[in-house]
């Protein structure tokens, strides 16, 4: 191994150097924290702004969800209220349907009890003809055998 002695001129350029580098090297560490820092911050607000979009749009999912329940409910409540409304028509429907067959049936009693009474009226009468016409026959039969006798 060789020694080398280096005169005080190159020694003292060599730290130069190295004092160059050395501050070279803090102005870069310097930069570069600075940038980190730089960095951090519009990470930060950018963070903050996407946290702060997130809980608007979340506030404004949760008044969409309020309404759509409120318009669900409002639906249902129609619906309910129809539905409602319609059995009570059909109800009604159905009382009127009742009475209405009742009182075809009344008629219809009442119309069978007048063609039965028109039915035995015409039977007695009938009945009352017939006898009528039988009298008659026996008493015109009676008056012309009186008279086939007296001749």
């Amino acid at each position: 191994m060789t020694l080398t002695l280096h005169p005080p001129e190159a020694r003292f350029s060599e730290e130069m150097e190295r004092e160059h580098e050395i501050r070279n090297l803090k102005e870069t560490v310097g930069a570069l924290r600075e940038a980190l820092e730089t960095q951090k911050a519009g990470t930060a607000q950018e963070v903050a702004q996407a946290v702060a979009e997130a809980h608007t749009e979340i506030r404004d999912l949760k008044a969409t969800i309020a309404e759509m329940r409120i318009e669900l409910e409002r639906r249902k409540a129609a619906g309910e209220e129809a539905v409602q409304k319609v059995m009570a028509q059909s109800a009604e429907e159905g009382r009127q349907l009742q009475s209405s067959v009742q009182a075809l049936r009344d008629q219809l009693e009442r119309e069978k009890a007048r063609h039965s009474e028109a039915e035995q009226l015409m039977r007695r009468t009938q009945r009352d003809e017939t006898a009528e016409l039988e009298r008659t026959i026996q008493r015109i039969r009676g008056e012309l055998e009186a008279g086939r006798a007296q001749k």
